[in-house]
């Protein structure tokens, strides 16, 4: 599946959290299992309602509320193209 690099982002950053999610936050949905800095640059990348929209159209989400969503969770498909993103990353980390 070709997904656009903002999607793979986003699929990567749900995946890195405990509960495989990105939920809304300040600028839009953010993985919050990751430490948040109260001052100073910002620490974690948030994705806009487009990004989580095209994960929905893929079908790699749920969406807690189709209107107007708080929590987006990836789904088994998304976990399962999260997880060959990150094994290919470090496929390629290795190689280098």
């Amino acid at each position: 599946m070709h997904l656009q690099p903002m999607m793979r982002a986003a699929l990567v950053a749900a995946y890195n959290t405990p509960t495989r999610t990105l939920r809304r936050g300040p600028g839009g949905y953010v993985a919050f299992g990751t430490p948040i800095r109260q001052s100073g640059p910002a620490t974690c990348q948030a994705f806009t309602r487009r990004t989580v929209n095209r994960l929905d159209e893929a079908g790699l989400v749920t969406l807690d509320d189709p209107m107007f969503p708080t929590t987006v969770a990836l789904n088994e498909r998304g976990v399962a193209e999260a997880a060959q993103l990150v094994a290919t990353a470090k496929a390629k980390a290795g190689a280098a």
